[in-house]
């Protein structure tokens, strides 16, 4: 006995023992028995638990992939065989109480009419019963968490990103580090030692793979609150040598696929995730080397000079390609299509209970395109974000601008790229369905972020031909947040939708203006910024690569400005504006109506309850570089 001991437990003399203390549950007799208890009368009957099971499947598991199907549902029927009593008192894993009743409130969220009417004939009030259970959860996570149970960390993801993706980000957080502890303290981080293949049982084979879901479960959600809270994230990669999970794995195990292999095998339900965790992985290095907020003491410098700008851009090269690199990895499959949806409406999604074979198959596949496709334009975006601050002058005459390339302006081409790609996405069938599915958030967290996008570079470029395009960009935008906020019925979908109107009626004012002004821009600024300014004319940009031109790799990032000495930059005044009046926007300012804050400090990361990427957007982007020593 070692239960009084850090890392400690009872360890029983079974063939599990091998793979390492860490890899069991920690025995029953450190749970709490009364936290049992209360768990276990929220139960439901067999027959909605089933129900419920089947929805979470349908609407929720594509997107997660926190464990296996097959045992989910394996262990919630032996569950189901035995009575209340025995389950507080015999049951041998009572952490799959907690998931187990997680998984059942996010399914009650997206249950439909269809569904909804089949829970009232059994006398099941679907919005009470998922707050009772998720109010219950809250009260014992304590209880919950010192299982330091796999199935812990399971119920501390499901928690946290239903409260990031349904209006609660500030809980998130740290119901997300918990299972981030819970997770290194079961050295989830780190490969399991499972024997040789010839030796190896496939129960030890599928308990290493259950670890692997899980640890990049947390990996992915971390690196996701990162990107919207602009918070340290909590993981370093160096202390970590857990595989990417295999596209191919199976119950019998296949060999997993390593960091620096590519994925070259036809498309499974499993190719989603395994693409998501290695994006995670390049997204938190743009958060580290680009923004240094994984960096503690890290500070930014107002000491601006052309090297400090070679240095910014030639890691923001590195990784667009690699970027680009892991786009090439998709499968066709999962690439968005314009090919009709599996169902044709979201009533017909609805009655189709437990759903299963080829069509279920595509209509998943067409889902997690949809994702990968918003996850890598995002990515784009939170990349080549920093270099839009600045524009690169010559210090003798004009002609070297447009005869070398110019990494500043290939930034903002990628920007406007990233951000009408996302709008586009408005016309893919998928889009409708996907509202209904545990996706809806994430959608409308990326479609805010390219909105912001475009009514920025339709502020700082107003009357051009690339300004109405943008327009019509940023148009499709909100009719894709108006239909997730009419679907969803969600704080985040209702709140991003505001903004953009906001900011898209400021842009058209400020069109307004600059179309009835009798003498142009040039005299709204000082002078000599003028001249400055158009040395740098937005119409110079080239126009955005096409999808096919992307893929081919036509425009790719220069990693450097040629003859670094003839040319000076500046901070442009233009994004100062924009950036300001989107502060302006935020905080409610520029018109009366009242709007709590999103986005309480702009001015660097937030306070917790910081939501969808604002803090890349602050002003202090614009007082300098990162350090780059």
């Amino acid at each position: 006995m070692t239960t009084a001991f850090p890392g400690g437990a009872t360890i029983n003399s079974t063939p599990e023992r091998r793979v390492g203390r860490s890899a069991l549950t920690i025995p029953w007799m450190q749970g709490s028995r009364s936290a049992t208890a209360e768990l276990v009368r929220l139960l439901p009957s067999r027959e909605v638990a089933s129900l419920l099971v089947d929805t979470y499947f349908d609407r929720v598991h594509w997107f997660i992939l926190i464990f296996h199907q097959d045992d989910f549902r394996r262990n919630w029927e032996e569950m189901y065989k035995l009575s209340p009593q025995d389950l507080i008192t015999k049951y041998p894993n009572p952490g799959f109480i907690s998931t187990f009743l997680v998984v059942i409130a996010i399914a009650l969220q997206y249950t439909g009419s269809h569904r909804q009417e089949i829970l009232r004939n059994h006398n099941v009030a679907h919005s009470d019963l998922k707050e009772r259970i998720l109010s219950t959860i809250r009260v014992r996570l304590l209880d919950i968490v010192s299982l330091g149970s796999l199935e812990a960390v399971q119920t501390c993801v499901l928690l946290g990103t239903y409260y990031l993706y349904h209006g609660n980000p500030g809980l998130a957080w740290p119901v997300c580090g918990c299972g981030l502890r819970v997770a290194q303290a079961l050295n989830l981080h780190r490969k399991l030692d499972t024997g040789d293949a010839d030796t190896r049982s496939p129960e030890i084979q599928r308990l290493a793979e259950t670890r692997k879901r899980c640890w990049w479960a947390i990996y992915e959600i971390e690196t996701f609150c990162c990107m919207s809270y602009g918070y340290p994230h909590g993981i370093k990669d160096g202390d970590c040598d857990v595989e990417l999970l295999d596209p191919l794995a199976t119950s019998s195990g296949q060999s997993p696929a390593t960091f620096d292999s590519t994925h070259q095998c036809p498309a499974s339900l499993l190719s989603y995730k395994y693409l998501m965790s290695k994006l995670s992985v390049l997204v938190k290095d743009i958060l580290t080397d680009i923004y240094k907020i994984s960096h503690q003491g890290a500070t930014q410098t107002n000491n601006m000079n052309s090297r400090n700008l070679q240095n910014l851009i030639r890691k923001v090269s590195r990784l667009d390609d690699r970027l680009r690199k892991w786009k090439q990895e998709i499968p066709g499959t999962l690439n968005p299509s314009t090919n009709a949806a599996s169902y044709s409406s979201v009533e017909e999604m609805d009655y189709d209970i437990g759903a299963s074979g080829p069509r279920f198959e595509q209509h998943i596949y067409q889902l997690q395109a949809l994702s990968l496709e918003l996850a890598y334009e995002n990515a784009r975006i939170l990349l080549h974000r920093p270099l839009l601050s600045y524009r690169v002058i010559p210090r003798t005459d004009t002609e070297n601008e447009t005869s070398s390339p110019n990494p500043l302006h290939f930034s903002l081409s990628a920007c406007r790229d990233a951000a009408l790609h996302t709008s586009n996405l408005e016309e893919s069938p998928i889009f409708l369905l996907a509202a209904d599915t545990y996706a809806a958030a994430f959608i409308g967290i990326h479609t805010f972020t390219a909105g912001v996008m475009l009514c920025i570079l339709t502020s700082i470029e107003p009357l051009s031909l690339q300004s109405h395009e943008s327009k019509m960009g940023l148009r499709r935008l909100i009719k894709m947040q108006t239909h997730l906020k009419s679907r969803t019925e969600s704080t985040l979908a209702s709140q991003g939708l505001e903004i953009l109107e906001r900011l898209t009626r400021l842009v058209m004012e400020k069109e307004l203006k600059e179309m009835l002004a009798s003498n142009g821009f040039a005299q709204q600024i000082p002078q000599a910024t003028a001249q400055r300014i158009e040395c740098t004319s937005y119409g110079n940009v080239a126009h955005a690569p096409t999808q096919d031109q992307e893929q081919d790799h036509v425009a790719e990032f220069p990693e450097s400005i040629e003859n670094e000495e003839m040319f000076d930059f500046i901070q442009d005044p233009a994004m100062s504006q924009a950036l300001l009046d989107f502060d302006q926007v935020l905080s409610g300012n520029d018109i009366n109506i009242p709007l709590d804050p999103l986005f309480p400090d702009l001015a660097g990361p937030g306070n917790g309850s910081t939501q969808e990427q604002a803090w890349i957007w602050g002003m202090d982007k614009l007082q300098g570089f990162p350090g780059t020593e």
